[in-house]
């Protein structure tokens, strides 16, 4: 089927969707929110589909995308009302999608978006990597980092600074990011989608690499 036959590309999924990297506040119904309003309305909307990415919603491509939040804030705190409800419904991809992953080229985790009933839609992939970023360092990956002079100063410079705002004293992945902590957009890049695959471990067909800068 031709997702693009239809008018609505981005349309609002039905039912209610979970993946554990998503916060919910007490209450909340997916499957009883109402419809959001039309994005094409609303002051700095993208009205056309991405040039290099077509298949994916334009407000979450690289080339295209004018919303850039600041993952080292809750999406819906930082993003501006309107726009946040306009598009948090809507779907990530221009056809139904229950799995999705997310790598980067500026941290070493993976975050796999996964949902049972409903597509994945917009405001899941902005909440996945708030939530990913969230997480406390390992050990491990503290062992990894304290080798690297460059890195190490990063990281600990940039918890100093994110202490001052939640006060939490342990490292977290966000810190890792230094000040380029702006989401500029998913990209892709077979190539190093097939380098970055852990070996074994099968691959997912939506595998998109976020882009990452400065404000």
């Amino acid at each position: 089927m031709n997702p693009y036959l239809h008018g609505n590309y981005w349309g609002q999924p039905q039912g209610g969707y979970y993946h554990p990297h998503v916060y919910y506040p007490p209450g909340y119904n997916p499957a009883a929110s109402p419809a959001p309003p039309n994005p094409a309305v609303i002051a700095g909307a993208q009205p056309n589909r991405s040039k290099r990415y077509p298949t994916i919603n334009p407000c979450l491509a690289a080339d295209s995308s004018m919303i850039h939040p600041d993952l080292r804030k809750k999406p819906r705190s930082d993003i501006t009302a309107s726009t946040y409800h306009a598009y948090r419904h809507t779907q990530a991809m221009a056809y139904p999608v229950t799995n999705m992953r997310l790598i980067c080229k500026s941290f070493p985790w993976t975050i796999d978006i996964v949902t049972t009933q409903s597509p994945i839609t917009v405001e899941a992939v902005w909440e996945a990597m708030y939530a990913g970023l969230q997480e406390h360092l390992h050990d491990s990956e503290w062992g990894f980092a304290c080798q690297d002079k460059k890195l190490r100063e990063t990281i600990e410079k940039a918890a100093e600074n994110r202490r001052k705002g939640d006060g939490d004293k342990v490292l977290k992945r966000i810190d890792w990011l230094g000040e380029a902590t702006v989401f500029k957009g998913l990209e892709k890049s077979e190539e190093f989608e097939k380098v970055r695959l852990f070996p074994g471990s099968p691959p997912v067909a939506e595998t998109w690499i976020i882009k990452l800068g400065t404000n």
